[in-house]
């Protein structure tokens, strides 16, 4: 299992109890981060969250003006979703249909990574139900790729 690691630079604007909340908060979040492999952190326990968020999906402010069929983090989303269901269906010959995202966690990189929760129907189930379903996303608007997809 790969541990991030965090290099402070030596700042004197921040006293020791900032270095100490900062090292703190880095290591809540590993933990967080690590324990629902992104899908499920609660950034609420951080003072500072280094860059990582949860998605408002009524938002616009990581859809690119780039790609024009985007008016929203949802629609974005959705569109990344289908990309993860391809992908999975690809991955194991099984039918899904996007039902509707649930919510979703970022954390910057060389691209944005977005963890992304979602509900979809598998075509093939008799009983019509639906089940959620996990994807990491690396998203760059001229590169975007699918790391996994799989059931929550």
């Amino acid at each position: 299992r790969h541990r991030r690691t965090m290099n402070l630079p030596l700042d004197s604007s921040y006293d020791s109890d900032d270095w100490e909340t900062l090292s703190d908060d880095f290591r809540l979040l590993d933990e967080e981060w690590d324990k629902s492999g992104g899908f499920d952190v609660d950034l609420s326990k951080l003072r500072h969250t280094f860059g990582c968020g949860s998605v408002d999906l009524d938002e616009s402010d990581i859809v690119s003006n780039s790609e024009p069929h985007d008016y929203t983090n949802r629609d974005l989303l959705n569109r990344l979703s289908n990309m993860a269901i391809s992908h999975y269906h690809q991955n194991t010959d099984t039918r899904l249909e996007l039902v509707r995202v649930l919510r979703a966690n970022f954390h910057p990189s060389a691209a944005i990574m977005l963890y992304i929760t979602f509900e979809a129907y598998d075509l093939s189930d008799v009983h019509n139900q639906t089940n959620r379903y996990q994807a990491v996303v690396r998203y760059l608007p001229c590169d975007t790729q699918v790391c996994s997809c799989r059931p929550a």
